[in-house]
């Protein structure tokens, strides 16, 4: 593997912790919010939606540097 695919897969792993993080913690904060009536659980949501998508674009924006490398060298 060279050096560019294990920081891929790096990259990988670490989006896919984030989310998984992220989808417990949205799943829990609308529960509150919802079912508990706990309004400032909302926003929690909300950060954790957010937090998993900047996770998606900081893995595409490094997908996309590693690809314009790989590109610039052939």
């Amino acid at each position: 593997m060279t050096a560019d695919a294990n920081i891929q897969k790096k990259r990988l792993t670490v989006m896919l912790a984030i989310n998984a993080v992220c989808f417990v913690l949205a799943g829990v904060a609308i529960y509150g919010a919802v079912s508990l009536r706990i309004d400032w659980l909302r926003l929690v949501f909300l950060g954790a939606i957010v937090a998993g998508l900047a996770s998606h674009i900081w893995f595409i924006l490094g997908w996309m540097r590693a690809t314009k490398r790989e590109g610039a060298t052939s």
